[in-house]
């Protein structure tokens, strides 16, 4: 499988490379397709069909704000955001009903509609989850036995809490790395399921998975009990998924890693939509999937964290070649009238100021956040003109 390394480096050149993406792949082009057009002269026009209420609302967002922990209520409602992404803990209960305050948020101050999204890791496993069993891992420190009775490892989240480890799974910056604690070693048991690997070395309590393993998957597809089908009954409006890039990390026998998560995102939009039709799909990062045949059709838009700052290192400025990169792959899902969502972890004002000019130019819809995304950023959304 080509690197990551190696399509920052070699950027489109790269890809092209790759197993099923080729220029039959790449979106059509204006010129192409008027020529279709004149091959058929008699043909009629193809006109899209009309978005549902909600996709036309998503394309109508010029806001948005993402929070996954130490929630505040108040400081959410008072949002004026068009979109909010936060955790499913926040509109779920034991019995998986709406939530009083899920329906709250779902009406800015205004009294006019809001998107509200539910957080869903399907890349990694994550500890604090529902589904998770406490016997999959093993745990030792140089201090004591194996079979030593161990305290929560740090950083992790007491139980039904949302969590911190999202914050940078897919930009993996070396600041990021760096704040990480430090914790015991830790590894699945003779008694984890098949698809579980290794914890994720920043992120304490992340496991990467081989998520195209059918038992993985089951977990968030199978029968009214699954994930998807807990957050479709809460009354989200869709589902955020993260770590869709991590086929960059398979470390399995699979040919084409890429191919792999494609339909599993495939799998999920269908499942979706046959809970709620209009159930709306948005995956962060991984964009590269967009030169896949289909992959653009499955989803409603598309986010990337640090497209211009913080890869590698948090408050940075990225490489010429990373977002020239970025920006053509998600050109794709542009051109296809999906919104972009674009959220960078800054703290610096004029730093922000640069960055909200940069993707408005582009045609992105920003937003700014503290990287463990633990608040709501006064800058999350764009000052009143």
């Amino acid at each position: 499988m080509i690197s990551r390394r190696e399509i920052l480096v070699r950027g489109w050149a790269a890809l092209l490379a790759l197993p099923g993406v080729g220029v039959a792949s790449m979106p059509a082009t204006a010129t192409s397709r008027r020529s279709k057009a004149a091959a058929d002269p008699g043909a009629p026009p193809q006109v899209p069909p009309p978005p549902s209420p909600l996709r036309a609302l998503l394309q109508q967002a010029r806001s948005w704000s993402y929070q996954l922990q130490n929630y505040e209520p108040a400081a959410l409602a008072a949002s004026t955001a068009d979109i909010l992404v936060v955790d499913d803990s926040l509109g779920t209960g034991e019995g998986r009903k709406p939530s009083q305050q899920l329906r709250d948020l779902k009406r800015k101050p205004d009294g006019t509609r809001r998107i509200v999204l539910a957080y869903l890791s399907i890349g990694e496993a994550e500890e604090y989850r529902y589904y998770w069993k406490a016997d999959w891992i093993e745990t030792a420190t140089p201090d004591q036995p194996d079979d030593a009775e161990q305290p929560p490892p740090a950083g992790a989240k007491a139980k039904g809490q949302p969590a911190n480890g999202r914050a940078a799974h897919s930009s993996r910056s070396s600041s990021a790395e760096a704040a990480s604690p430090p914790k015991s070693d830790r590894w699945p048991s003779r008694t984890a399921p098949p698809w579980l690997a290794d914890e994720n070395e920043a992120w304490s309590g992340n496991f990467a998975v081989r998520y195209e393993h059918p038992d993985w998957q089951a977990i968030f597809l199978d029968g009214p009990r699954s994930y998807l089908a807990r957050i479709a009954e809460a009354g989200f409006d869709g589902v955020y998924l993260d770590r869709v890039d991590a086929f960059y990390d398979h470390n399995g026998d699979l040919d084409d890693p890429a191919r792999a998560m494609v339909d599993f995102v495939r799998r999920i939009a269908e499942t979706a939509h046959r809970l709620k039709p209009d159930f709306l799909i948005v995956p962060q990062n991984g964009e590269e999937l967009l030169l896949r045949p289909g992959y653009v059709d499955l989803i409603d838009a598309i986010a990337k964290e640090d497209l211009l700052y913080g890869s590698p290192t948090d408050g940075k400025p990225n490489s010429a070649g990373q977002v020239v990169n970025s920006v053509g792959w998600l050109s794709i899902a542009r051109r296809r009238g999906h919104p972009v969502l674009a959220v960078e972890y800054l703290d610096d004002t004029a730093e922000i100021s640069k960055a909200r000019l940069e993707l408005t130019r582009l045609g992105y819809v920003a937003t700014f956040a503290p990287r463990l995304l633990d608040a709501l950023s006064p800058h999350a959304v764009p000052p009143l003109p």
